[in-house]
C-alpha cells in the first residue's frame, strides 16, 4: 500500500521529535527517576492539553487513519452482516476486530517502518544533542553522553525575554553542565569582571538547570557572586539575578531553599547597608526610582515563595523548614528603634511586605499546620523583636488614631496583580500610609498569633521607655479603642466602605479570635474589654456623655458581641461577667448594658441628647444579640426584667400598621425616582417586620419563654412565620444552623402553641410528607419500579418522620387540642390517592384499621400498620392519652378482635406475626400499670431461634404472665403488726411532735424532719413505707402551714355537699382512669378488691373536682383544654388515696389542707387549672406552672450541670421540659416503682417544692449514657417515652439532690413559689 510519509521520516520527523521533546519538558522535570519519566510518557495525552496539537502526533495519527482506517471498516462491515447487528456483543465485537486489525500484514508493515524511522530520528538526536538542544559550546561524544544520562537528571531552562515579575515563573530549553562549565560561570560572575563578562555568566546560568549549580561544588562560589550581582546598579544583571531566582522558584525541589536564603540574605544586605539605600519613613516611598522597584520585585518574589512553599516543604528534611524560617525571621527582624513619622526611622523590610501582602498571608499560612507552626513559634522566641515591633504599632496607632486620608485600598492589588513596569499604580506613598500599612500587617500578624498557646506565651510584650509590659488584655483593649472611635470610621467617607478602614480590619480580627472558644475565653472574656467594647452603646445610655458612635462603630461592636454570645461560655460571660456565674451575678454585666440600649431603642425612649436615634439595623443587631441570650434558660433569667417579649411584640405591631399603611405604588413606564423610593421603603418596612418577628419567635425556645411568647399576642403570627422558614429548610440564624425542629417541639408541648401550630398548616403538611413516604404522594406521575421493601418495621426512610409526629404529639394538652371530641372520618371506602390531613384522619387510616375497606386503600398495609401502632405505643405513654384514645375511639377493643381474627380456621392459637406482636405490646401495655419490676412488657421483635416467650390473648385481662407477683405482706397487714416492728428514727421523731422544741441553733422541726427523712431514704429506705409514709404526710401538713413561705394560697371552705358530689358528672376518661388506677392499687396489694374501693375513689375524685370549681373562673381564651373542669384524670389525688390503703377521709383530709401550700400547684396537676389565685394572662395562656416553672429550671440546671445532656436533646429536636412535665403530671406511674413515688411525693412536700426539679436533673443524670446513645440513633423521645426508669432509685440519688439544692434553691425556690408571676 503505498501512502505519503510526510512529517515521519528524515528531518521532518527529526523537528517534530525535537519538538515534542522539548514541550515534555516540564513532566520530565517533576519526575524523579527514569521509571516515573517513562510512566509520564506512557500518560501524555492524559496530562497535556496540547497533546493533540503536536506535529509528530498529528502527522502519526494521520498515517493510522490513512494505513489501518479501511481494515477497520471492512471488518465492522463484515461483523454487521454475519451477525445482523453490530450491538449484539460489543466488548466481544471490538475485541475481535482489534486482534484482526492488529495481526493484519498492513499493520505489521506499518510498524516495522515507523519503529524504523524513530530509531533513526532518535539516534542523530543523541548524536548531536549539543547542536539541537544547545548552544553548541560544549559537545560531549556519544558516550560522554550516556554516562551524563545516567548519572545527571535532565532540566528545562528558560531562554524567554519576558519580564520576570510578571506573576508567572517560565522555562525554556534543555541543557547539561559539565564540571568546566560550572567553573567558567562562577569565574565570570566575579565581582572584578567587567559588566559584560557578568552578563554572559548570567545568561549561561539561566540557560541551565538551577538545581546543577546549586547541587555542585562550584555553589558557594556562585552564591557569593550572585550576591554580588544581584546587588549591582546594572539594570540588565538585576532583571538576569530575578530571573534566576524566578526560574528556580518554578520547580518544588528541595534546593529552593538556597535561592530562598540567597535572596533573604541580598535583602539582609541591603538594608545593613551604609550606603542609605532605604529611605526615611518620614520621606515616603517613591517607586519610580530604581533601586525601590528593584527592592519592591525582590520582595515580591519573596513573599510569593513563603505562599506557595507551605505546598510541599514537609516533603523534605526538616533542614528545609527551618532554613528558610530562620532567613525570614532573620530579614523580618532588621528594625531600627520605632518612633513616630517625623523622625529619622528608615523604612524596614516589614514595611515593604505590608505593602504587597498587608493581611499578612504568609504568616497565617506559616502558622495553619502543626508542622511549620511549631518551629516559627520556637524561633519567634529568638526573633521576639517581630512581636515587639507589631505590639509597638498597633498600640502607637490605637494611642494617635490618626487615620490617612488615603487608606491604600488598592495597595494589595496593585503589587500583586500588576507588574511593577506598568506605571498603572500610585508612585508615591507617603510617610503616614507607609505605618498604616505596617499597622494593618502588625494586627493581622498578631491576630493569627493569639490563636495559639505558645503564641500567647511571648506575652506580655515589654517595650522601651514604658515600666510596664504590655500584656494581651492591654492589646486587645487598645485593638477595641480602634473599633469604637468613631472619628476612625466618619472621617473619611471613602474610608467608611474600604477593605482597609481600620474598624473592620480590627473586627475581623476580634471575630476570628472569637471562632474558638477556647481562644476567646483566654483573650477576651475580660470585663476591661468588654466594657470598652460597649462603650459606644454605654455612651447612648448617658445623657452626660455626648461623645456618640457612629453608626458603622455601632455595627462593628454588634458584630463582634454576637459571635462572642454564639458560644456557651461566651453567653456567660456578657450574662455575668468576667469570673462570675449564676450565683454571683451583678447587673453590671454587658448583658443588662444591651438590654437595656435595646429596650430604649425600641421604645424610642434614648435620651434626646444623645443625637439622633440609632437605624433600624443597629436596633435590630443589638435585638439579635439579645436573642442569642434569652433563647438560653440563663440569659431569660437575667433580661427577664427588661420585658423585651412586651416591647418586641409593641415594636412589631407598629411595623405591621406601617406595613399595611405603606403605598404600593403602581408599575408604569415612566416610574419615577420617588416611585423607586417608595418601594424601597416598602420593603425595609417589610425586612424590619420580620426581624422583630424572628426575634420574638425565639422566645420558643425555652419553657417560661413559650409563656411570654404567648402573653404577646404575637404567637399565632410567629409561627407561620417559622413554618415558611421550616419549610424554605432556611437556618435559624447566622450563628444556629439548626433549632426548628427543637422550637417547634418546645411550642407543640403546650395547647396555645398547639393551635398556632395548627393554623399555620404545619400538621397537615407533616402527614401528607408521612404519607408520601409511607404509601403515596400527590403526584400522578406513574411508578415504574415499586419501592423497596422494608427490612425493618419502621425503615430509615419513614424514621424521620415518624420522630416528627412524636415530638408534636409528646404531651397531652396539644393532644387533647387536636383530637378532643373529634370523631374519626371513617368511610366504607377509600381511594388510593386519598390521604388524610388531620391526627384524627391519621388515626382512623393507619392505626384503627378495622375494615377491609381500609385494609385495601394501603399499598404497604402491613408496615404503615405498624408505623401506626409504633406511633400509637409512645403516645399512650402518656396515660391522659391513653384515657383519652380509648374512651374516645375504643382502640383497645379494635386490636382485641384483629387478635381474635388472626388465627387459623383450625386452632385456637393465634398467629404470631409482626402485627400480632405490636398489638400484644399496646394491650400489656395500655392495660398494665406498673414501674419497672410490677409489670412485664412483651418484646417487640421476633427471634428467628426461639418462639415468642409469651402468650398472646385476645381479651382482658392479661395473661398472669404479664403481671410478676409482688412479695412482703400488704401495707393493710402492716397496721396491724407494726407494734411488732422495731421503732425507727423517723417513727419516734414523728410520735414526738407535740413535745418537740427547737434547739439552741433555731433548728425547726421541718428541718429536723428533713435531715432525718434525708438519712432514712439513704440508708434505710426499705422502712420508709406504708404506715411510716402516712404519718409523715399527716404530721407534715399542720408543720408546714406555720411557714408562710408555704401558705401561698389561702385555705376556702369547701361549700359542696355530698348531693353535688354525687352529682357532679366525671368524663368517660376519668372514669376509666378511677378503674386503671384502682387496678393498680390492688396489684400493689395497698386496697382491697371489694367494689366499694371504686366507689371511694370515685367520691374523693369528684369532691377534689368540686373542691377546686370553686376557685376556677372561666378563660376566654379560645383553648379547649380550658374549657371546664380539668380535662386529664387527677393522678396526685389517685396516688394520695393508695398511699392511705383507700382511706378516703384522710386522703380528703390532706388534699384539703395541702391545697393551700405552693407545692400543691406542682404536684397536684388539677391545683391551678383555669384557677383565680393565677393572674388573668397567666391563666388563660392554658399552660401550667409545671411546665413553665418546672420545665424551665428543670432546662436552666441541665445546661449548667448537664450541657452534654442538654445538647444531646437540642440535636435531638426534643426537650428536656416535655418529658420532665410528662413524669410529674403522673407522678412517675409506669415510670417508677410505688416506693420511689412514694418517696417523691415524700421529699417534694417535707424537703421543699423545688426537689421536684432536682429529682428530674437527677433522672436526666442517671440516664445520660443512655441518652447520648439514642440521640445517635436518633430516638431519643421513643426511649424516654417508652422505658421506665430501671435502676434509678430516690435513695441512691438524694445526696445529689441535696448538692444541687444548696446551689439553686435561692433561684428555684424563689421562682416557683412566686406563681403569680410567669
Amino acid at each position: 500500500m503505498s501512502s505519503s510519509w510526510k512529517g515521519l521520516e528524515g528531518d521532518d520527523l527529526i523537528q517534530n521529535l525535537r519538538h515534542l521533546l522539548i514541550n515534555f519538558d516540564p513532566h520530565i522535570r517533576e519526575a524523579g527517576s527514569s521509571d516515573q519519566v517513562e510512566e509520564a510518557l506512557v500518560h501524555m495525552e492524559e496530562n497535556d492539553e496540547n497533546f493533540h496539537r503536536y506535529e509528530f502526533v498529528r502527522q502519526l495519527k494521520r498515517k493510522i487513519e490513512e494505513v489501518l482506517g479501511p481494515i477497520v471498516e471492512d471488518e465492522i462491515e463484515k461483523q454487521s452482516t454475519s451477525t445482523g447487528s453490530v450491538d449484539i456483543g460489543q466488548d466481544t465485537l471490538v475485541s475481535r476486530i482489534t486482534d484482526r486489525v492488529i495481526h493484519s500484514r498492513h499493520y505489521n508493515d506499518l510498524s516495522k517502518k515507523m519503529k524504523k524511522y524513530i530509531l533513526e530520528a532518535v539516534d542523530y538526536l543523541m548524536k548531536n544533542f549539543d547542536s539541537e538542544f544547545g548552544t553548541g559550546r560544549h559537545r560531549d561524544s556519544a558516550d560522554q553522553l550516556q554516562a551524563n544520562r545516567q548519572t545527571r537528571k535532565t532540566y528545562i531552562v528558560s531562554d524567554e525575554d519576558e519580564s520576570s515579575c510578571g506573576s508567572s515563573f517560565n522555562q525554556g530549553m534543555m541543557w547539561y553542565t559539565s564540571h568546566e562549565m560550572l567553573e567558567n560561570v562562577a569565574e565570570k560572575l566575579g565581582k572584578t569582571k567587567d559588566t559584560q563578562t557578568r552578563i554572559e555568566g548570567m545568561q549561561t546560568l539561566n540557560q541551565n538547570s538551577p538545581g546543577d549549580f546549586i547541587n555542585s561544588d562550584q555553589w558557594i562560589r556562585i552564591r557569593k557572586n550572585l550576591m554580588d550581582v544581584m546587588a549591582d546598579p546594572d539594570e540588565q544583571l538585576s532583571y538576569l539575578s530575578q530571573k534566576f531566582i524566578v526560574r528556580a522558584f518554578t520547580t518544588t525541589s528541595q534546593y529552593t531553599k538556597e535561592v530562598y536564603t540567597l535572596l533573604a540574605d541580598y535583602l539582609i544586605g541591603q538594608f545593613n547597608s551604609r550606603r542609605g539605600l532605604i529611605p526615611k519613613v518620614k520621606n515616603g516611598l517613591d517607586v519610580q526610582k530604581g533601586e525601590i522597584v528593584k527592592l519592591i520585585k525582590a520582595f515580591r518574589l519573596l513573599n510569593e515563595f513563603q505562599q506557595e512553599t507551605i505546598n510541599y516543604w514537609i516533603r523534605y528534611p526538616d533542614k528545609y523548614l527551618e532554613m528558610v524560617l530562620e532567613s525570614t525571621l532573620s530579614l523580618f527582624s532588621i528594625h531600627q528603634p520605632g518612633a513616630p513619622v517625623g523622625t529619622s526611622a528608615s523604612l524596614t523590610p516589614i514595611h515593604f511586605v505590608s505593602l504587597i501582602d498587608p493581611k499578612a498571608q504568609w504568616f497565617i499560612k506559616w502558622m495553619h499546620g502543626n508542622y511549620s507552626r511549631m518551629k516559627l513559634l520556637n524561633l519567634l522566641e529568638k526573633y521576639k523583636s517581630i512581636v515587639v515591633n507589631a505590639v509597638y504599632h498597633c498600640l502607637e496607632f490605637s494611642a494617635n488614631r490618626k487615620m490617612p486620608f488615603d487608606l491604600m485600598s488598592e495597595v494589595s492589588d496593585n503589587f500583586s496583580k500588576t507588574s511593577v513596569k506598568d506605571g498603572s499604580f500610585r508612585l508615591y506613598y507617603t510617610g503616614a500610609e507607609l505605618e498604616y500599612s505596617y499597622f494593618i500587617h502588625s494586627v493581622f500578624l498578631l491576630g493569627r498569633l493569639l490563636c495559639f498557646t505558645n503564641g500567647r506565651k511571648l506575652f506580655p510584650i515589654k517595650l522601651k521607655d514604658t515600666d510596664e509590659p504590655v500584656t494581651i488584655t492591654k492589646l486587645l483593649v487598645a485593638l477595641v479603642l480602634i473599633v469604637v472611635d468613631p472619628s476612625l470610621s466618619q472621617g473619611n467617607s471613602k474610608s467608611s466602605t474600604s477593605r482597609y478602614e481600620p474598624g473592620s480590619l480590627v473586627t475581623e480580627i476580634l471575630k476570628n479570635l472569637c471562632s474558638s472558644e477556647q481562644v476567646c475565653e483566654i483573650c477576651l472574656y475580660k470585663d476591661e474589654i468588654t466594657n470598652t467594647l460597649l462603650s459606644p452603646v454605654s455612651q447612648y445610655l448617658d445623657t452626660m456623655d455626648h461623645h456618640i458612635g457612629n453608626e458603622t462603630t455601632l455595627l462593628h461592636v454588634a458584630d463582634i458581641v454576637s459571635m462572642i454570645a454564639s458560644s456557651t461560655r461566651g453567653r456567660r460571660h456578657l450574662i455575668y461577667g468576667e469570673k462570675k456565674d449564676i450565683f454571683t451575678r451583678t447587673k453590671a454585666s454587658a448583658a443588662h448594658i444591651i438590654a437595656k440600649f435595646t429596650r430604649k431603642a425600641l421604645l424610642g425612649e434614648l435620651p434626646h441628647e444623645a443625637g439622633p436615634a440609632p437605624s433600624k439595623a443597629v436596633i435590630g443587631a443589638y435585638l439579635y444579640i439579645c436573642r442569642q441570650l434569652y433563647n438560653t434558660c440563663e440569659g431569660l433569667l437575667v433580661l427577664y426584667p427588661y420585658d423585651l417579649h412586651s416591647v418586641g411584640a409593641i415594636a412589631w405591631r407598629e411595623a405591621n400598621r406601617d406595613a399595611d399603611n405603606a403605598v404600593t405604588p403602581t408599575p408604569s413606564d415612566n416610574s419615577s425616582d420617588s416611585d423607586i423610593t417608595t418601594k424601597q421603603g416598602k420593603a425595609d418596612i417589610q425586612v424590619w417586620e420580620d426581624t422583630l418577628r424572628d426575634n420574638l419567635l425565639n422566645f420558643a425556645s425555652t419553657a417560661k419563654g413559650i409563656l411570654l411568647l404567648q402573653q404577646t399576642g404575637a404567637i399565632n403570627e410567629c409561627m407561620s412565620y417559622m413554618y415558611i422558614r421550616y419549610e424554605q429548610k432556611l437556618q435559624v440564624s447566622k450563628c444556629e444552623k439548626f433549632g426548628y425542629g427543637y422550637m417547634v417541639t418546645q411550642v407543640a408541648g403546650t395547647a396555645p402553641g398547639m393551635v398556632a401550630l395548627q393554623k399555620t398548616g404545619y400538621i397537615k403538611a407533616l402527614i401528607a410528607e408521612l404519607w408520601s413516604v409511607m404509601e403515596s404522594g400527590l403526584s400522578d406521575a406513574p411508578l415504574y419500579t415499586a419501592k423497596t421493601w422494608p427490612v425493618d418495621s419502621v425503615d430509615r426512610h419513614s424514621h424521620k418522620h415518624l420522630v416528627r409526629l412524636l415530638n408534636v404529639l409528646a404531651s397531652f394538652p396539644a393532644v387533647y387540642e387536636v383530637l378532643s371530641h373529634k370523631p374519626l372520618p371513617t368511610q366504607d371506602e377509600y381511594t388510593f390517592r386519598e390521604m388524610p390531613e388531620t391526627i384524627a384522619g391519621f388515626i382512623d387510616r393507619l392505626i384503627l384499621v378495622d375494615s377491609p375497606g381500609k385494609i385495601h386503600s394501603l399499598f404497604n398495609y402491613e408496615h404503615s400498620h405498624v408505623f401506626g401502632l409504633r406511633v400509637l405505643s409512645v403516645m399512650i405513654s402518656c396515660r391522659d392519652t391513653f384515657l383519652l384514645l380509648q374512651s374516645q375511639y375504643r382502640f383497645q377493643d379494635v386490636l382485641l378482635k384483629a387478635q381474635g381474627e388472626n388465627k387459623p380456621s383450625d386452632r385456637d392459637d393465634l398467629i404470631v406475626d409482626m402485627l400480632s406482636v405490636e398489638r400484644n405490646y399496646v394491650l400489656v401495655k395500655s392495660y398494665l400499670i406498673g414501674g419497672p419490676s410490677e409489670r412485664v412488657l412483651p418484646p417487640r421483635i421476633l427471634n428467628e431461634d426461639s418462639v415468642y416467650p409469651y402468650p398472646l390473648f385476645s381479651s382482658f385481662p392479661v395473661p398472669r404472665d404479664y403481671t410478676p407477683s409482688l412479695g412482703g405482706r400488704t401495707t393493710l397487714k402492716q397496721a396491724f403488726v407494726e407494734s411488732e416492728d422495731e421503732e425507727n428514727d423517723l417513727t419516734k421523731f414523728l410520735s414526738n411532735t407535740k413535745s418537740f422544741k427547737a434547739d439552741r441553733g433555731k433548728t425547726t422541726w421541718l428541718e429536723r424532719c428533713k435531715n432525718i427523712l434525708t438519712k432514712m431514704i439513704i440508708a434505710k429506705s426499705d422502712q420508709v413505707k406504708g404506715m411510716v409514709i402516712q404519718q409523715l404526710l399527716e404530721t407534715c401538713v399542720p408543720q408546714l402551714s406555720k411557714v408562710p413561705e408555704e401558705c401561698v394560697f389561702p385555705l376556702l371552705d369547701y361549700t359542696g355537699t355530698d348531693s353535688a358530689v354525687k352529682a357532679f358528672h366525671l368524663s368517660p376518661l376519668q372514669t376509666l382512669g378511677i378503674k386503671i388506677a384502682v387496678r393498680y392499687g390492688i396489684h400493689l396489694k395497698l386496697i382491697h378488691t371489694s367494689a366499694d374501693v371504686t366507689e371511694k375513689l370515685t367520691h374523693l375524685i369528684k369532691q377534689c373536682a368540686c373542691f377546686l370549681q370553686q376557685q376556677q373562673k372561666s378563660a376566654d381564651a379560645n383553648i379547649k383544654f380550658l374549657q371546664g373542669n380539668y380535662p386529664g384524670f387527677d393522678w396526685f389525688a389517685a396516688t394520695v388515696f393508695l398511699i392511705f390503703n383507700g382511706n378516703i377521709e384522710k386522703s380528703w383530709q390532706f388534699l384539703y389542707k395541702f391545697s393551700t401550700f405552693g407545692c400543691s400547684g406542682y404536684l397536684w396537676t388539677p391545683r391551678l387549672h383555669s384557677s383565680v389565685h393565677l393572674p388573668s394572662a397567666l391563666m388563660s395562656s392554658g399552660i401550667s406552672p409545671l411546665f413553665s416553672s418546672t420545665g424551665h429550671n428543670i432546662e436552666l440546671i441541665l445546661q449548667i450541670e448537664l450541657p452534654l445532656v442538654a445538647s444531646a436533646f437540642r440535636m435531638s429536636g426534643y426537650t428536656p421540659a416535655q418529658i420532665c412535665v410528662h413524669w410529674l403530671k403522673q407522678c412517675f406511674w409506669d415510670y417508677l416503682d410505688w416506693q420511689d413515688i412514694c418517696h417523691y411525693v415524700c421529699i417534694c412536700i417535707v424537703m421543699g417544692i423545688d426537689y421536684q426539679v432536682y429529682m428530674c436533673v437527677a433522672i436526666l443524670r442517671h440516664l445520660q449514657k443512655r441518652i447520648m446513645e439514642h440521640m445517635q440513633t436518633q430516638d431519643l423521645i421513643i426511649f424516654l417515652k417508652e422505658t421506665s426508669l430501671e435502676g434509678f432509685h430516690v435513695s441512691s440519688n438524694l445526696r445529689f439532690m441535696n448538692e444541687l439544692e444548696k446551689r439553686y434553691r435561692k433561684i428555684v425556690l424563689s421562682d416557683m413559689l412566686n406563681i403569680s408571676k410567669p
